[in-house]
């Protein structure tokens, strides 16, 4: 992930905490509640405001994440619950040594700050935390974005899905959707199958 994303977060990440628990996200949470079950463990990958966290622990699974942000990562720390279960890693390769896997690896609004050749890294490298079977919840804008600081690769056309298909995964659902914040901004929230 390019610095000038990940300062991004950093010098905003108190404004953009309140504006993401603000967003409306029933398509996303209508995957969760159909593939999120109490006993899954499930890991965060850039959990941002930790709005879905909270949503997937109120499920009943156990929950973990990691982010790249210092910033998110205290604020979320706050709760005694994931004191000690978030971790700081700048992707594509989380580098956890968690000493189990995971059910479930949720990647909400992460990837499309992500070049192509590391998109196709961190599928590699989230293999190793997914135990047989497991899933990958992944959400990602497929509107070209301009004028913004961050960096966003072109995730259009089947560029997701085929990288995951070339590794292993398979595509078991898929609901698009328009942008929670009532920006002009198109979503793909997807579920891949290891």
């Amino acid at each position: 992930m390019e610095n000038k994303t990940t300062n991004y977060y950093e010098r905003n990440h108190k404004t953009l905490i309140k504006r993401y628990n603000l967003a409306t996200l029933s398509s996303l949470n209508q995957l969760f509640n159909r593939y999120i079950k109490k006993e899954h463990k499930v890991l965060d990958i850039g959990f941002g405001s930790g709005r879905d966290l909270n949503y997937i622990r109120r499920l009943g699974a156990e929950c973990w994440g990691v982010d790249a942000c210092q910033g998110f990562i205290d604020n979320l720390a706050k709760d005694t619950y994931f004191k000690d279960r978030l971790f700081c890693a700048k992707l594509p390769i989380l580098g956890l040594d968690m000493g189990f896997k995971f059910d479930v690896l949720v990647s909400i609004a992460v990837i499309m700050h992500l070049s192509k050749d590391e998109i196709k890294a961190w599928i590699e490298d989230v293999k190793n935390y997914l135990s047989i079977g497991g899933l990958v919840i992944v959400s990602y804008s497929t509107t070209a974005r301009t004028n913004d600081e961050r960096f966003f690769e072109d995730l259009r056309h089947g560029v997701v899905e085929q990288l995951f298909t070339e590794n292993g995964f398979r595509l078991i659902d898929e609901i698009c959707s328009f942008d929670g914040l009532q920006r002009d901004i198109a979503w793909r929230n997807q579920v891949y199958k290891l």
